[in-house]
């Protein structure tokens, strides 16, 4: 189960919140990433309806297949399914899927379905591992463009994904983080915004 909090990026804060990014507290390394991704889907929404969605990306020099389900939103904090492989086709992709855990039924339907891209995003992930009292987590800075093959929308949003220990420590230093900073909730996902410009 994959747990993260997204925010909008407030330009009132920006310079602060870039600073204490750069030296936060714990920081283990740090990576920039170029990422482009295709989500496809049937042309009835199979994928959607099954309340996942299936992702293509390109991250620098390799290229990841990842199938998610959302298990609970509220607010800026999601929990979700997350399966992901490395695979530089989406069948090659579905096929091996269920190795990381993925439900094979939905991966074997889904690959004998005519799947088609239908949102696109494009942008550059700067992030940086923290380790905290009870908790590691990554932060991440995207800043890009989404949308699909007609129109592209320029956006920005920062990540909080924990990657190890005490969930109720992670929530209580994201809390914490979003009054510092007046961080405000980007309840929707990449995948919503850009299906819906």
């Amino acid at each position: 189960m994959k747990l993260e909090y997204k925010w909008q990026i407030p330009q009132e804060t920006l310079a602060a919140l870039a600073g204490y990014l750069h030296e936060a507290p714990g920081r283990l390394s740090h990576e920039t990433l170029s990422m482009a991704a295709s989500y496809y889907d049937t042309a009835d929404g199979l994928v959607y309806r099954s309340g996942a969605a299936l992702r293509l990306r390109r991250e620098n020099d390799r290229t990841v297949c990842c199938l998610k389900r959302t298990v609970q939103k509220n607010g800026a904090r999601a929990e979700r399914e997350e399966y992901e492989t490395e695979a530089e086709t989406l069948k090659e992709g579905l096929q091996r899927l269920p190795e990381a855990g993925a439900p094979a039924d939905l991966c074997r339907m889904l690959e004998s379905q005519a799947l088609s891209a239908f949102a696109k995003t494009e942008f550059i992930r700067n992030c940086c591992l923290i380790a905290q009292d009870g908790f590691t987590a990554e932060f991440a800075v995207d800043v890009g463009q989404l949308g699909n093959a007609r129109r592209m929308v320029p956006f920005e949003e920062l990540e909080l994904e924990l990657k190890s220990g005490d969930p109720e420590a992670f929530r209580q230093y994201a809390e914490q983080l979003q009054s510092r900073f007046s961080l405000r909730p980007q309840p929707l996902s990449k995948l919503a915004r850009a299906a819906a410009v």
